[in-house]
């Protein structure tokens, strides 16, 4: 009976040997993976300023407005694909209300440029994959990325 049990302590400590080794060897894997992540984040965060610049000017156009239009939330995907709100200026001077769009191979396409489940698809692509903020402010909640609300609200960053 006392030999089981010495059997069992010897089990357990070599388990617990074997769990810490185990343990050692998973770690350093972790924090490889986070290394390389954060890498591939801010190598596609470079290539997305640049297309979200590139997509400015298409989507003022694409407005027709005598004013910039006023940016909401705006971020890339992991696919590249830009997505975000836009405020625009109504025929009355004042701004109309944010309208979703999403911006693929440089081309802003909004809700009735296409047909709605088309956009509802692509639209449900950005709202999954929010991986890259490009517009500084626009993740937070409420209207900070707006000018008068880049004014009074606070952000790390």
């Amino acid at each position: 009976m006392a030999s089981a049990r010495k059997r069992s302590e010897r089990l357990a400590s070599r388990l617990d040997g074997m769990a810490v080794l185990l343990l050692l060897a998973v770690i350093p894997l972790g924090l490889g993976l986070y290394g390389l992540d954060r890498w591939r984040h801010a190598a596609a965060k470079a290539s997305a300023l640049a297309a979200w610049r590139d997509a400015q000017p298409a989507i003022v156009a694409r407005l027709a407005q005598p004013r910039p239009p006023e940016y909401g939330a705006v971020w890339s995907t992991h696919k590249g694909r830009i997505c975000g709100l836009v405020n625009g200026w109504g025929s009355f001077g004042g701004l109309a209300g944010m309208t979703d769009f999403y911006v693929w191979k440089g081309k802003p396409t909004f809700k009735p440029d296409v047909p709605p489940e088309a956009f509802a698809r692509a639209w449900g692509e950005c709202g999954e994959d929010t991986w890259i903020e490009l517009v500084k402010g626009s993740m937070q909640p409420g209207w900070c990325a707006t000018r008068q609300g880049a004014k009074t609200c606070k952000w790390e960053g």
